[in-house]
């Protein structure tokens, strides 16, 4: 597995790559049981409310702090443990690309925005090689908080990835 992160001026961008077929990789990133398995940070629970993959649909979720680090993390910015979060899908290409929109509407003080991150899949000679592409927030704290959280969810897709591999060789 190659990891890596490269930030330009408007995005964060992170690399891996996967000994998996394609299909595994793109089922954690859309269905409510691939997502739930990783898609919250470390010391965070994710439950998903409404998951419709078609361009257009809802990615609807709640993020609660659950480990005493994260909710003093969110204490100290002064933004509550549970998060409810909406998103959309911009984007789909089966097996290759998707592009989800988050309202981030929930943060105190701070005007809503759109939040985008596109991931796209290349498949290699039974490998898999994923991109993560998110946008920077506007303000450099929340950017440090998203590169952050992102390592730790894809240091979780990592495992949810291995995970699935391990099934698929069981008897």
């Amino acid at each position: 597995m190659v990891q890596g992160s490269a930030s330009g001026a408007d995005t964060i961008r992170f690399e891996r790559v996967y000994d998996a077929p394609v299909e595994d990789v793109w089922a954690l990133w859309t269905t409510k049981e691939g997502l739930e398995a990783w898609f919250a940070p470390e010391g965070l629970h994710l439950e998903i409310s409404t998951l419709e993959l078609w361009v257009g649909g809802t990615f609807n979720h709640v993020m609660t702090a659950v480990s005493a680090e994260a909710v003093a993390y969110m204490a100290k910015f002064e933004r509550p443990p549970t998060t409810w979060v909406s998103a959309r899908f911009m984007e789909i290409e089966h097996h290759r690309r998707l592009r989800i929109r988050f309202d981030i509407d929930f943060v105190p003080g701070v005007e809503p925005y759109p939040y985008d991150m596109v991931m796209e899949l290349h498949a290699e000679a039974g490998r898999v090689r994923m991109i993560v592409i998110a946008d920077r927030h506007p303000d450099p704290e929340m950017t440090r908080g998203a590169i952050l959280g992102l390592t730790s969810q894809l240091q979780r897709f990592d495992l949810a990835i291995a995970a699935r591999a391990a099934k698929e060789q069981r008897p």
